[in-house]
């Protein structure tokens, strides 16, 4: 007998035995935002007696669940439906959400078949405000330069208006999945691959999920983690030295996670606080450190080299600052630079006063003088006229032949006149 009953048992747990029921599967609680709609994951099973009645004419309906004894006669909420009744899928969005809880109940109205699933129901908690979006990891700590995988979830309620995911920009793309729940409802996910660097330490990298209601207002609710980021000390390019004749000063400014240690070193020996050697350290923020050694100039005679030195748990980096052979370099460099520039000073200097004389002595050449009896005005005419110092070589041949004429025609020429005097003829060529 007992042998035959667990037989029966086993049957009836088969798909498609003779032993099923009417029943409707839903999830027990859907929170969604208010004022949007609501998609509701629903299936369900029927005798199998009934199987023949479940055709096209199907119609799937939800009923508000209330205190009222008419409650059944209520209008059902408007939705639509997302499933295939013959299929026995009642997936089903409902339009809009009340203001306040409420339950609802399925029910199956076919042309010869008509049933309310009253022993299974759904209740749609209306939220003021979104659901936060689920971000993992919860927390992030990390080296520089590890690869990490984020993902951001938020519940999708309606179907036809899932949630907009974004991220913290400058992180990268990311990709987006629509994923089933046990309960068959649907989640939001988005995936993103980023690369850690040390700016990405004590930052905060969130995920933001919008919601868009039927009137099409949105809401937002935001999820964030600060990322810990460890990394290798680094010696800033800020670190410098200064000399002055009795002493030379020197900074070393790092950064690392953990907090780097700075030890300084002459010439390979290792520094300490003392009379010769003032060091001190002041920190920046967690992660940075500024070291400052003075060294006496005295001290500098007979060594050269000063290292800085910046190592934490991951690594260790040294840099040269100080070199007094260069320093010295430098120096007569820079002297002889400005020895030269001052030579060529004074070459243009003097070139400068030798064109200026030579200007001034051009420009001021003494003035021919008149002798003589002799007319100024034609001598000047003379010495004015630069086209009469430019006469060519006929014109003077020709003046030549003219005297020659006169003499060979026995022309006397004016001689002194009585009183001694000498008179001149000019000639107007």
């Amino acid at each position: 007998m007992a042998a035959a009953l667990i037989l029966l048992f086993a049957v009836c747990l088969l798909p498609g035995s003779l032993c099923r029921e009417f029943k409707v599967i839903l999830p027990q609680t859907i929170e969604v935002l208010n004022g949007s709609c609501v998609t509701v994951p629903c299936s369900f099973d029927i005798k199998e007696k009934y199987d023949e009645e479940l055709d096209h004419t199907c119609t799937a309906k939800w009923l508000k669940k209330t205190t009222n004894l008419n409650r059944k006669t209520a209008a059902p909420e408007k939705g639509k439906l997302l499933g295939n009744l013959t299929n026995k899928n009642c997936t089903t969005t409902l339009n809009r959400t009340p203001s306040d809880n409420a339950t609802y109940e399925f029910r199956l109205e076919c042309l010869s078949l008509n049933y309310s699933f009253t022993k299974q129901t759904v209740t749609i908690v209306a939220k003021a405000d979104p659901p936060r979006p689920t971000l993992s990891p919860s927390t992030l700590e990390v080296r520089a330069g590890a690869s990490v995988t984020l993902s951001c979830s938020a519940p999708a309620p309606c179907l036809s208006l899932p949630p907009h995911i974004t991220w913290t920009s400058g992180l990268g793309d990311s990709q987006e999945t629509m994923k089933e729940l046990e309960d068959k409802t649907q989640v939001k996910t988005s995936v993103l691959n980023v690369t850690i660097s040390r700016l990405h330490h004590k930052k905060e990298i969130s995920c933001t999920a919008a919601y868009s209601k039927g009137n099409g207002d949105t809401a937002s609710a935001v999820s964030t983690l600060t990322a810990v980021v460890s990394f290798p000390p680094q010696i800033l390019h800020s670190s410098i030295c200064t000399t002055t004749p009795s002493e030379v000063t020197c900074s070393c400014e790092t950064e690392g996670n953990p907090l780097p240690t700075v030890y300084w070193y002459l010439d390979g020996t290792r520094l300490s606080h003392s009379d010769t050697f003032t060091i001190s350290t002041e920190a920046h923020g967690d992660t940075g450190l500024k070291s400052i050694i003075t060294v006496c100039e005295s001290d500098m005679k007979h060594r050269s080299i000063l290292v800085c030195n910046s190592s934490n748990s991951l690594a260790s980096i040294s840099r040269r600052l100080y070199n007094s052979h260069e320093h010295q370099g430098h120096v007569q460099t820079t002297l002889t630079v400005i020895v030269l520039v001052g030579l060529l000073l004074v070459i243009c200097a003097l070139l400068v006063i030798i064109g200026i004389r030579t200007k001034a002595a051009h420009c001021s050449s003494p003035k021919r003088q008149s002798t003589g009896g002799t007319s100024s005005a034609a001598l000047s005419h003379f010495e004015s006229s630069t086209e009469a110092n430019e006469l060519n070589n006929t014109e003077e041949e020709a003046v030549y032949t003219n005297i020659i004429q006169i003499r060979q025609a026995d022309v006397l020429l004016p001689k002194s006149g009585g009183d001694g005097a000498v008179i001149y003829s000019t000639v107007m060529l």
